[in-house]
Parts: C-alpha cells; sequence; structure tokens
C-alpha cells in the first residue's frame, strides 16, 4: 500500500532560470505565470502578482479569482500542451507537480521552472513564500506578509495545560479514511494552534479504520471542505459507530475548514492558526478545564 508523505527537508530547486537577485524590481518580474499547486497560486495572489497568472491547475481554489482562469490539469498528473499553449514565461510548481516527463517537456522548450517544496513546518513556508516573491518581483511585499503571519503566530494564547486532541481525516479511496499524521501541514498546524495531534505516532497520511480511531479518542475531528462528501457530510461522520465512542463523537466536535487553510501552510496559515486556537479553547472551556 502506498503512503502519501510529505517532503521533509527545505529544498528549493530553480531549474533554467535566470538568476533572479533580490533586487529584482517588479517591472523586470515576468509578465505571464502559471502556477501548479493550491498553496503556491494562493501565494502568487497573497504577494500582489494575481494579474500575472494566465492559468494554473485544478487545486488552486483560492482566491476566488482563480476560477475565472483556464485550468491545465492536476498538478500532480499533468500534460505539457495545456502548459505550453499558456505561453508561460515562468512556471512555477509545488515539489510534487508532474510527472517528471511533463517537467521534462517544458524545460526542453524553453519554459522557465522554478519547484518549490510544499511546507511544514512553519519557518519553510515562509521561506517558500520568499522564494516565490523573489521569482515574481513582489519581495517587501513578502516582507510584509511574512511580518503579518508572524504577528498572528505571535499573538496566539498559550497552549493549555491539558491540549485536545485532534485528528485531521480526509477521504481515501472505498470511503476509507486517511488521517494526517506527524510531518504533514495538517498536523503541524493543529500543533502550532495548541492541540495534540493524535495520529503523530505515523508520518505523513495514512489510513485508519474503526479500532484505530476509537484508540486515537480525538477530542475533535477536522475536515477539510473538498473531503466532507467523501465522508458522507458532518452528520455521516458523527453517526459513525467507531466516531460515536470517541470524545469527539459524544461531544459532536466536528470541524470543517477551507481545505488550503488546514492541509497547506500557506499565505493565511496565521489566519488558520487563530480560528483553530479559539476552537481548542472552546473545548477546554466546554470540558470545565
Amino acid at each position: 500500500m502506498k503512503f502519501i508523505n510529505p517532503s521533509r527537508c527545505w529544498l528549493v530547486l530553480i531549474l533554467l532560470l535566470s538568476p533572479f537577485s533580490s533586487a529584482q524590481s517588479s517591472e523586470n518580474a515576468p509578465l505571464r505565470l502559471v502556477t501548479l499547486g493550491g498553496t503556491v497560486t494562493e501565494t502568487v495572489y497573497a504577494l500582489g502578482a494575481g494579474q500575472q497568472v494566465v492559468a494554473t491547475d485544478t487545486s488552486s481554489v483560492w482566491p476566488p479569482a482563480v476560477h475565472a482562469l483556464p485550468k491545465v490539469g492536476y498538478y500532480r498528473e499533468l500534460a505539457a500542451e495545456g502548459i505550453l499553449s499558456a505561453a508561460p514565461d515562468l512556471v512555477l510548481a509545488s515539489a510534487h507537480a508532474g510527472p517528471p516527463a511533463v517537467l521534462q517537456k517544458l524545460r526542453s522548450a524553453g519554459i522557465k521552472l522554478v519547484v518549490l517544496p510544499e511546507p511544514p513546518p512553519l519557518a519553510e513556508a515562509l521561506a517558500m513564500i520568499s522564494s516565490i516573491a523573489q521569482a515574481v518581483g513582489k519581495d517587501a511585499e513578502a516582507r510584509a506578509l511574512i511580518k503579518s503571519i508572524e504577528e498572528s503566530i505571535k499573538a496566539l494564547p498559550p497552549a493549555p495545560q491539558h491540549k485536545p486532541g485532534a485528528l485531521v481525516v480526509i477521504g481515501g479511496q472505498g470511503g476509507q479514511w486517511m488521517a494526517a499524521g506527524r510531518d504533514s501541514a495538517a498536523g503541524a498546524l493543529v500543533t502550532l494552534a495548541g492541540a495534540r495531534n493524535v495520529a503523530s505516532s505515523f508520518s505523513g497520511y495514512r489510513p485508519v479504520g474503526d479500532e484505530a480511531i476509537i484508540s486515537l479518542a480525538p477530542d475533535i475531528i477536522i475536515v477539510p471542505q473538498h473531503a466532507l462528501p467523501m465522508l458522507g457530510g458532518r452528520q455521516g461522520i458523527l453517526q459513525r459507530p467507531s466516531v460515536a465512542a470517541t470524545p469527539a463523537g459524544q461531544k459532536q466536535q466536528v470541524l470543517v475548514m477551507d481545505s488550503l487553510m488546514i492541509l497547506a501552510m500557506g499565505p493565511r496559515v496565521g489566519t488558520a492558526a487563530q480560528l483553530l486556537s479559539q476552537h481548542f479553547i472552546g473545548l477546554q472551556t466546554d470540558s470545565g478545564s
């Protein structure tokens, strides 16, 4: 069985790319961008370079303006023709973009390509923002965005002495649940916000069955919006017997979040951490601890 394992290392690969100095001005920035990966696209827009994006992939769903752009396919299953037809000056791609043969075809066609890591941890998320900003000539905007994120993180309340247990789940094949373990953005985010990731015994995303759900005993179950229908909706989750046997099921604690906010450490990571922190504090209040 294959498990999804997010990248552990911090590495920015800049391939076939003319050097982008930190002093690059917006006048010299690429005019036509194709972005591959929801976090990459969201970051480009957060930096104020959205008007330069001419096409994205189907995982790019934020901000709403991206829905009007042509789609070149899912970033893990790309075809070169769609990207080439957009005539980009620069392609910004997630580390998981592919297949490799397609990326090689882009390089062979003379397309400038920047492949970026997919965070966590937080330091790598901030470094990714800086790397994208350097490529699109938005260094000042990146400094302002990073400062805003850092201020949001610093403003988080202290973690409670008894941290609630959080389980982030997404839909898997055949309705099977997949849980976010350590080294995943979702796992890192719930920890940052003051909870325990109850699935931290494994890395990446792994299937969890009924026995495991009962054993993990989460106080809250967090679901990305796009996965909710696959899991039977909020009621379907709560009606699952194994969930009903957990503190989360007994207190009906199911939180549905914007998919990119919970599954990726992008430019809204500070907002996501604040939102989660408020829910976790509410759990403590409800339990009287």
